[in-house]
């Protein structure tokens, strides 16, 4: 059995290729292998990120070259790997059969490939490779048994760092991994973190308060109607700005989901109370979003591509700085950065805040804070994995079934030298 060898050494028997650069998937052959059947026939598969590559010792016979793997995590097969990881600092390497010359010297762009592998005497050899992304890392946990991930849990702590889980269920008798991921969340200050949906006073809250209903199954959360929103002066949330209702640069995290295909609706907006056509709102626009900065002077729009329309919780971090830049973070990862018109972005020293205008949806979190440089502290993108056995996994035979009917309908889609 694989978990019983120690592994020295990862080998590729590969074949020669013209691609003009190092693409480790084009050293297959043309067989038309799906994701879904590789994770079947494999006995090891692991994520890893290439870091390097060198030719071997003109005297090898074989002709090969070895590359050099960062281990990220482990699908199925993980006993065979961990006698190696544990003592290379979770360095793979790999030695490639036959050679190419675009592979001859150090890989320029690293790379995340999925490896499946079959184990021969000392050495594991790969079957088939694939470039590591989100559906593809799904493909495989799945055909291994595994369900969907849940959405993740509430933060269990509003700022000064929480912790928040997601978990998924085994549809098998057994299943290769672990039932929970934990990632740390709201990991700025509490000092400086204001969160006007905790407001005590309810004459901001419209129709009124006790009208606002909480997420059944979100008990932290608020499901807003078009016409609940919250409107109260920033200088309420803020008092000891010398003078100024909102401070100049921010951050604001905020946590929602969509519902009902809504794809408008004010999520946050400050409005000047003497100049109508001055504001700065976060807008629902289709399923993305955009800042919109309305001045006397035109109209400034920074568009944000997100997935709003999966029915998901979704963590949102905009920072504003410097009058003109605009970061913005997606679900735990850095989106993009905006600069527009320099000292173009002016916060109305008169504003307004609306929360929730013509919105529909579940608002978790309005947490703002006077600082950009926090803007990525939301959540973590690092997760931890955790076997819990207390996650009990009653999923009904028949959605088996369903998953295994699934996996058999996915088409092998043909393309050369590449799984599928």
């Amino acid at each position: 059995m694989c978990s019983n060898i120690f592994v020295s050494i990862l080998t590729f028997l590969l074949f020669t290729s013209k691609a003009s650069s190092c693409d480790l998937e084009y050293f297959f052959t043309e067989k038309q292998v799906s994701v879904e059947e590789s994770t079947s026939t494999s006995q090891v598969i692991f994520r890893g990120f290439t870091t390097a590559a060198a030719p071997t010792s003109p005297n090898d016979a074989r002709g090969v070259f070895t590359a050099y793997f960062e281990l990220i995590n482990t699908y199925k097969g993980a006993e065979a790997l961990d006698v190696w990881v544990t003592s290379n600092y979770r360095n793979v390497n790999v030695t490639f059969f036959g050679r190419s010359p675009e592979c001859d010297s150090s890989i320029a762009i690293p790379e995340e490939y999925i490896i499946f592998c079959d184990v021969n005497e000392s050495e594991l050899r790969a079957t088939s490779i694939v470039k590591w992304d989100e559906n593809t890392d799904q493909r495989v946990w799945e055909a291994l048994g595994w369900s969907k991930w849940t959405d993740w849990s509430s933060c269990s702590v509003s700022c000064s760092a929480g912790i928040q889980q997601r978990v998924r269920h085994c549809l098998l008798s057994d299943c290769p991994g672990f039932n929970v991921e934990q990632r740390h969340c709201n990991l700025f200050g509490c000092i400086d973190a204001v969160n006007p949906l905790s407001l005590e006073d309810g004459k901001f809250f419209h129709p009124s308060r006790d009208r606002w209903q909480k997420v059944p199954d979100r008990p932290t959360a608020w499901r807003l109607k078009p016409n609940s929103y919250i409107w109260l002066p920033s200088s309420q949330l803020f008092p000891d700005l010398n003078g100024r209702a909102f401070p100049k640069e921010f951050t604001l995290f905020i946590t929602l989901r969509l519902q009902n295909d809504s794809n408008m609706g004010t999520i946050f907006s400050l409005r000047s109370r003497r100049k109508q056509d001055t504001y700065l709102s976060l807008e629902i626009a289709g399923f993305d979003l955009k800042l919109v900065h309305a001045t006397s002077n035109g109209t400034d729009v920074v568009r944000i591509p997100t997935t709003l329309d999966d029915k998901k919780w979704h963590q949102i971090a905009i920072g504003i700085r410097d009058d003109s830049v605009v970061e913005s973070y997606i679900d735990c990862q850095w989106s993009r950065t905006d600069i527009i018109k320099q000292d173009s972005i002016d916060i109305p020293e008169d504003s307004d805040l609306i929360i929730g205008y013509l919105f529909s949806g579940d608002l978790e979190q309005m947490s703002i804070v006077s600082d950009p440089s926090m803007v990525s502290l939301q959540c973590s993108n690092l997760k931890t994995p955790i076997i819990d056995p207390t996650v009990k996994d009653n999923v009904k035979e028949e959605n088996v079934i369903k998953s295994v009917r699934e996996h058999k309908k996915l088409p092998i889609v043909h393309h050369k030298r590449k799984i599928l």
